[in-house]
């Protein structure tokens, strides 16, 4: 869910109206923080609040970049899924043991899992919306 979050985000910010693109990134990262929390039984806000973050952090540092070159979806979910597993590292419990051990065992692989389909997942989201941007 973060990788769609962020691509529809960099889909956002490169669109011709980019207010609208980033709000419609927005309800994408509440509803789907909300339908994450939900299935996955945890606090009900937690990955919305993650999610949210990491969106705004991804369009407030991507807002005057062309986002088109592939490289930019890469380092922003890089960024944006460190951001949201360290928000949700601290939501779920509030002082981890080891945050060296926490990161090399959770956020780590979950950043190289989400790069895997990032590529693919924003030009394919950047087909399936071109007709609303």
């Amino acid at each position: 869910m973060p990788v769609l979050v962020i691509c529809r985000t960099l889909i956002g910010i490169g669109s011709a109206f980019p207010d609208r693109g980033v709000s419609a990134a927005m309800r994408w990262a509440l509803y789907g923080g909300l339908a994450l929390d939900i299935f996955a039984t945890t606090r009900l806000g937690s990955h919305a609040l993650a999610l949210l973050l990491a969106a705004v952090v991804v369009a407030g540092a991507t807002r005057r970049l062309r986002v088109e070159r592939p490289i930019f979806p890469l380092l922003s979910v890089l960024v944006g899924v460190t951001i949201s597993e360290a928000c949700l590292a601290l939501l779920r419990v509030p002082q981890p043991d080891d945050w060296l051990v926490y990161g090399q065992v959770v956020i780590l692989p979950t950043v190289l899992i989400a790069l895997i389909p990032t590529l693919p997942i924003f030009f394919g989201l950047r087909w399936v919306l071109r007709n609303q941007l």
